[in-house]
């Protein structure tokens, strides 16, 4: 059994969000959020830049232009805003996004992937680009696999999957081979009602659910569920924000 290729990448995906251990760096580009320098496709909630700007900055350059695009457009720069998220132009290189809390929260046409260039506009192919995902509700990080065998030829295999959310604290979240679902927990409340996954950050309500699952050559089973697949594994992990916003589904498939 081979991995493939979107496996491999989801496998280096642990590490979203994570916080970089030199802050400031001393050149490129890169975010930083109430104090913490972050590195390129970090998420962040949008309550989260509603108490502290999400600051983009290339340290030593000069400003001359700059943007932050996100999924509905440029958001433009002291003055207005796009869904509720504005711009500000700080000293030096460094352009901070927030959401002002007497306009609300993110709308859902710019929930998703921004970038932000820097020194100049976005449209200078020598320009520096970070990307960051800011989102409204529950989102998913991450889905990937662990404790993969080292031989994959040898049956039974047995391993992990995993999936990770950050964000608002009421959700669902089912995991699932085809149509049949491997865990499915609704009506999670991380503050009042948690359901059994694993805290890794609790200011930002980050939980890790796993599921262990064993292969057989034939068979796909996790605890008394099972499913007979002799092809590809494809697995899903979904999140339902039941607020209303976007539900989350992140896909890997193991070949």
């Amino acid at each position: 059994m081979a991995l493939s290729v979107s496996v491999v990448i989801l496998l280096f995906l642990l590490t979203v969000s994570e916080v970089i251990s030199q802050c400031p760096p001393s050149s490129g580009i890169y975010l930083r959020h109430n104090g913490n320098c972050y590195s390129n496709g970090s998420y962040f909630w949008d309550l989260s830049i509603r108490w502290a700007p999400l600051e983009c900055v290339s340290p030593g350059a000069t400003l001359n232009g700059g943007q932050w695009i996100g999924p509905n457009g440029v958001v433009p720069c002291d003055g207005g805003n796009n869904s509720n998220v504005q711009c500000t132009t700080e000293s030096g290189a460094s352009l901070s996004v927030f959401i002002n809390p007497a306009n609300g929260y993110l709308e859902a046409p710019d929930d998703g992937w921004y970038k932000c260039c820097l020194p100049t506009n976005c449209s200078d192919p020598n320009t520096n680009i970070i990307f960051a995902n800011i989102f409204s509700f529950a989102q998913t990080i991450s889905f990937f696999i662990s404790d993969l065998p080292s031989d994959m030829t040898v049956y039974p295999q047995e391993y992990k999957l995993n999936c990770i959310k950050i964000g608002h604290y009421e959700y669902g979240i089912n995991m699932s081979i085809g149509s049949t679902a491997l865990a499915s927990y609704t009506n999670c409340d991380d503050v009042n009602n948690p359901c059994p996954g694993t805290v890794l950050v609790s200011d930002m309500n980050t939980v890790i659910y796993t599921v262990n699952i064993t292969w057989d050559g034939m068979t796909v089973s996790s605890g008394s569920i099972s499913q007979s697949t002799t092809g590809d594994q494809m697995y899903q992990c979904v999140l339902d924000n039941p607020s209303g916003g976007n539900d989350r589904t992140h896909t890997l498939t193991i070949k």
